[in-house]
């Protein structure tokens, strides 16, 4: 005998919400909510997801509890800050800052190379090191990850000119 198709209980659909907070932020601010949430996952350094199944009011509740900090729906979408980057410390950020590259979007329209020149000019003898952190910062790996190829790629375009 086979079982009925409708003998399992359905697990209700989950949605995700995004927010520029850290997990551990995120769980605070939730404390003594419920809003149907199910998970809280850590996306990037001050950035999580909230995995819940509100609907409704309670969907409209939890969304006005995180207005302040609420992104795009979609991860790709988000305009990540520079200092939520992967290589970035706080004063490549500042360095960052002084040039207006202000989210990972402006990073990627300069590139790493023209990053590097704008920000050696303002602080003589930023290190080579500073190019390889705007390109993995881009691709999303540690700089000492970058093949010898990317490098020797990188310093041949920084060489042009």
């Amino acid at each position: 005998m086979e079982p009925e198709a409708n003998s399992m209980p359905k697990k209700a659909a989950r949605d995700k919400l995004y927010v520029n907070l850290s997990a551990s932020q995120t769980r605070k601010r939730l404390k003594g909510h419920g809003f149907g949430v199910r998970k809280v996952e850590a996306t990037d350094r001050n950035q999580s997801v909230i995995i819940h199944t509100a609907t409704g009011q309670h969907l409209r509740e939890l969304q006005a509890l995180f207005s302040d900090v609420l992104t795009s729906s979609s991860r790709d979408a988000l305009d990540i800050p520079v200092e939520n980057l992967r290589n970035i410390g706080p004063t490549s950020a500042a360095w960052l800052h002084e040039i207006r590259v202000h989210t990972r979007a402006d990073l990627e329209r300069l590139g790493p190379v023209t990053t590097y020149r704008l920000v050696s000019q303002r602080h003589a003898g930023t290190s080579v090191n500073f190019l390889w952190a705007m390109a993995g910062a881009l691709s999303d790996k540690d700089w000492r990850d970058l093949s010898l190829n990317q490098k020797a790629r990188l310093r041949m375009e920084l060489e042009e000119d």
